[in-house]
């Protein structure tokens, strides 16, 4: 039902915590919550490129095909998939903290075990298994973080603590290079596995749960009072709650997470078109991080100045996401809309001949097209789905798209092998963006017909 939440005691002055949650300011409480995500998801983003950067030293001391770690990076995508699904209603059920805890203990201990492998199959399994807890972890962290921004932000926080994964992800490279010489491939999972589990351990501490979950499910009153306690402390206001304080949320559904929930009470429409645009997101981002290196050194370019343009792809994604998180918390869908009309001439250009230092420039463009509509649908998603329902319909966005990361892996080497010339191959591609504009223009006419029936 629609307005005031359950409360928590029954007696006692009431204490509207939906008022101190939109005074909250990015210091003290706010500033903690939002580092220790980030941390917690630069690690993730670390774990789940470590097999990468492992791969062409594994291939050579395992005398091993290249092809044949498609199946590693295949399976590895698959337990991601399972355990956003698996792990985002499971946020839902037992609470954000608890959930982020025991899936970076889980996948923290699956990869550290890799380094222990002995064969393909081996790895392969451990990485299927790792993936559960890291896929899990990713839209726990999203909604925890949104739950406590105030509407007004919550893009922009969710960019702030969700850059930590693309920072891991990319950092990876450079750990890569200076612990393989030195130490072996299997340093890359030790040190991702004992970070991942250090920090779970440390999170137990200092990582707290969502005050909106714990008034709707009324749990931990406790808690709750030291919570409330914690963002007064940081200027909203708010004076000791004492021991028989009523806590109240605004504008909150009274909702069990399953899988049908997801396409109740005016998410029919809008539940599929997310999952849309992130698989058609997913398969341009997946098919341009991939496939730059390769392509661009198919063209005139010289291998150095190749790589040089693919990096500047992942550079623009992270200095976009964040120059356009304020933009996203103002007009949303808009943004998404935004770039994917910018993004397809900027993909087009990618094909076509032109001096490096413009190459540089379209390649940083279109990471800002397309990792920047990434964040931004990270954030949408956070808006689009209430308290009790938000980890599991963040978590069965961000599965569903990885069916998109999967197309894309492939989809470069199924074109390559239709001999289609370079600058064919990025026209056919950009076709993307023309779905992605029409997808954006849909959801947005959705959200704004249900606005106020599902959205918290």
């Amino acid at each position: 039902m629609n307005g005031l939440s359950r409360t928590v005691p029954q007696t006692g002055r009431a204490i509207d915590v939906s008022a101190l949650i939109e005074q909250q300011r990015l210091r003290g409480f706010a500033l903690r919550l939002i580092a220790w995500c980030f941390l917690i998801v630069l690690i993730d983003g670390y774990d789940q490129v470590a097999a990468a950067y492992a791969a062409p030293t594994l291939i050579h001391a395992w005398h091993v095909k290249p092809a044949e770690f498609g199946h590693v990076f295949g399976y590895g995508l698959a337990g991601v998939l399972v355990g956003s699904l698996l792990l985002g209603f499971m946020g839902d059920r037992i609470g954000r903290r608890l959930t982020i805890i025991y899936g970076a203990l889980w996948f923290g201990i699956l990869t550290f075990a890799c380094s222990f492998a002995t064969s393909l199959d081996q790895l392969t399994v451990l990485r299927f298994l790792a993936g559960i807890g890291m896929g899990g972890v990713v839209p726990n962290t999203v909604a925890l973080v949104s739950e406590y921004a105030p509407k007004a932000r919550r893009a922009t926080w969710i960019t702030l603590m969700f850059s930590g994964f693309s920072i891991g992800a990319g950092g990876g490279g450079a750990i890569a290079s200076w612990l393989l010489p030195r130490f072996g491939w299997p340093v890359l999972f030790e040190l991702g596995g004992v970070a991942a589990v250090a920090v779970a351990v440390v999170s137990f501490a200092v990582l707290p749960e969502s005050i909106r979950f714990l008034i709707l499910n009324g749990r931990a009153p406790r808690e709750i009072a030291r919570i409330v306690r914690r963002l007064g402390s940081d200027g909203s206001g708010a004076a000791d709650p004492g021991p028989h304080a009523r806590y109240l949320v605004h504008d909150e559904q009274r909702i069990r997470a399953t899988p049908l929930a997801l396409f109740g009470n005016g998410l029919v429409s809008v539940t599929p078109l997310l999952w849309a645009l992130f698989i058609l997101n997913s398969l341009a981002l997946q098919f341009l991080q991939n496939w730059l290196p390769i392509l661009f050194s198919m063209s005139a370019l010289p291998a150095a100045h190749a790589a040089k343009a693919a990096m500047m792809f992942p550079v623009g994604g992270t200095v976009g996401a964040l120059a356009l998180s304020r933009y996203v918390d103002r007009y949303g869908v808009a943004v998404i809309l935004l770039l994917a009309l910018l993004g397809l001439p900027v993909c087009v250009s990618l094909g076509m001949p032109m001096p490096a230092v413009w190459l540089y420039a379209a390649s940083f463009a279109s990471g800002v097209c397309v990792i920047g509509s990434q964040f931004a649908l990270y954030a949408v998603a956070g808006m689009l789905y209430p308290t009790l329902l938000r980890s599991a319909g963040v978590g069965s966005a961000i599965g569903v798209g990885k069916l998109g990361s999967v197309i894309g892996s492939v989809l470069g080497g199924v074109l390559l092998a239709m001999n289609l010339p370079v600058a064919s191959l990025f026209a056919n591609v950009s076709g993307i963006f023309v779905f992605i504009a029409l997808l954006a223009v849909w959801l947005g006419w959705n959200r704004r017909r249900v606005m106020g029936r599902s959205i918290a």
